[in-house]
């Protein structure tokens, strides 16, 4: 086998034993995607200037992937961080990428082997369907942080300017997108500006098409069928702007969330959420941040912490949430890192018969779970927990590592099911209980977005490397406190690692008592 193909060979084996990658659902591997496009290119170069005669249509693909590779090198990490990028990224592999393969196909079998090693790559290439999950992260970061479309399209989130620019076929997939998922308003948003940069045998659908989704967006919105009966009148024999005259006017009758198709991810809305994810704060709490305040805390004397006391941060009085600094060092971070990207995966979670697993469409990461066996720096943290919050950890689960994708978020929820039906029966000594406390440990700075929202509490973090925010989930009488409802923000731009350490209700009865009042609130340190 020569140099060359060996070279390629290498490569091709890593991008497969990712096998199914769902690449936009984790920053890391598609930080994988650029590095496995950084190694490739090069490779098929030189099959290509072996083959230049035959290959004019290659080439030219070529030297279109390698303008964005080059400005890709002078900066690798503003690249990476950036949505659009991430989005562009994964449609090169979707789409030039498998046009390369298709064009392989028909060379000769001198190239055999080149060839059969190339296809087995493209089986795990990003599809359609990671570019549609690109789209839906656009759309999320685009409505959490109330942009312009029209920024978006010139690639610029808060200032920070992606390599390539949004087509315009990109804006008609991201309307679609919109559609499909309910969100009418940015369906237009995204539908006119197809419609203004249209040119005539440039793009990939027809002005009919993209004035028709318009239509069906605007009607969606306004349940007014005046302009469908107006392009009927124009157009009698359209039978399908009257068809889906007739399926929207039915459906807005009963309820306009129906317009949405079960098939397409439904996006999640509330805007109590997005002010918090945007930095602002409700009124109330605006009036109670001056009695905020921050302290060194040794947790009653502990003498671990007596020559280093933590630092701590409240965040809320009611509920009782506060931020812990310097809870990891860099070193730290980086071997939790190293030890959880070979594991991650989608994250899932029951299905509808509390059985099946099932992939999560609304948890935009991919997690690893990582044992106190798994490394000393695990093993540590855990100890260190436990140094800082006074609990044993006897029965705590073990760490959560995450990292999240294109637009990466998990909308509001509760660490705790919240009806007595679902609650654990601490009466089964084989049961440690429901998770009466969150230790939620950031691995890195996240320049724009990826904070945690407490809706209810009307407070949020943003994410502080090294920091950890810290809440219990019950009242001390162990009834679930309402108002730790909270969720994480999509990403805008950055690489967001998070890793959660929950703690579990058995063995901890003597270290958090139990109050005679059921709404007693909890006190931290």
């Amino acid at each position: 086998m020569s140099y060359k193909v060996l070279y390629l060979t290498v490569v091709i084996c890593t991008v497969c034993c990712v096998g199914k990658a769902e690449w936009f659902s984790s920053m890391e591997q598609i930080t994988d995607l650029l590095r496995h496009e950084n190694t490739m290119l090069p490779a098929l170069q030189r099959f290509v200037d072996a083959k230049t005669k035959q290959l004019a249509q290659l080439q030219d693909l070529v030297n279109t992937l390698r303008d964005v590779s080059d400005k890709v090198s002078m900066n690798k990490e503003e690249y990476i961080s950036h949505p659009i990028n991430q989005y562009h990224l994964i449609k090169r592999f979707a789409k030039d990428w498998t046009q390369i393969a298709t064009l392989l196909q028909t060379f000769n079998k001198t190239s055999f082997k080149f060839i059969q090693k190339f296809e087995k790559a493209t089986t795990v290439f990003p599809k359609d369907e990671d570019i549609k999950g690109g789209t839906e992260g656009i759309l999320r970061v685009q409505t959490t942080y109330n942009l312009n479309a029209s920024d978006l399209v010139e690639g610029n989130i808060a200032g920070r300017y992606s390599f390539l620019n949004l087509s315009t076929d990109d804006c008609y997939q991201i309307a679609k997108t919109a559609l499909r998922g309910g969100l009418f308003d940015r369906c237009v948003e995204w539908i006119k500006l197809a419609l203004q940069r249209f040119e005539e045998g440039k793009s990939t659908f027809t002005k009919g098409n993209a004035t028709e989704y318009l239509d069906i967006c605007e009607f969606a919105i306004s349940k007014n069928e005046t302009k469908y009966m107006n392009h009927l009148d124009a157009d009698p024999e359209n039978t399908r702007i009257l068809g889906n005259r007739i399926y929207f006017g039915r459906y807005a009758r009963v309820q306009m969330q129906e317009v949405v198709n079960d098939k397409f991810y439904t996006f999640f809305v509330d805007e109590t959420f997005f002010k918090l994810c945007r930095g602002e704060q409700t009124p109330t709490k605006e009036k109670h941040r001056k009695k905020l305040r921050c302290y060194l805390s040794t947790n009653m004397g502990n003498p671990k912490l007596l020559l280093r006391p933590v630092k701590v941060e409240e965040l809320s009085k009611s509920p009782d949430i506060v931020r812990f600094h310097d809870v990891l060092s860099d070193t730290e971070i980086n071997e939790i890192k190293k030890l959880a990207k070979p594991q991650l995966f989608r994250a899932i979670h029951a299905g509808s018969d509390g059985e099946d697993l099932q992939t999560a469409p609304y948890r935009i990461t991919k997690l690893a779970w990582l044992f106190d066996n798994d490394g000393p720096d695990v093993a540590k943290l855990t100890e260190r927990i436990s140094d800082i919050t006074g609990l044993t950890l006897n029965t705590s689960e073990e760490l959560q590592v995450a990292n999240y994708g294109v637009g990466g978020e998990y909308p509001p929820h509760f660490d705790i099911p919240t009806t007595d039906e679902e609650r654990y029966d601490l009466s089964d000594q084989s049961q440690d209980g429901e998770r009466i406390a969150t230790f939620l440990i950031y691995l890195s700075d996240v320049e724009v977005g990826g904070r945690t929202a407490f809706v209810n509490a009307g407070v949020s973090a943003e994410p502080i490397k090294g920091s950890a925010v810290f809440w219990y989930n019950l009242y001390p009488s162990g009834e679930p406190d309402l108002r730790t409802y909270h969720g994480a923000c999509p990403v805008a731009f950055g690489n967001k690692w998070a890793s959660n350490k929950w703690i579990r209700e058995a063995g901890e009865m003597f270290h958090r008592k139990c109050e005679l009042d059921r709404y007693a609130d909890n006190k931290i340190c």
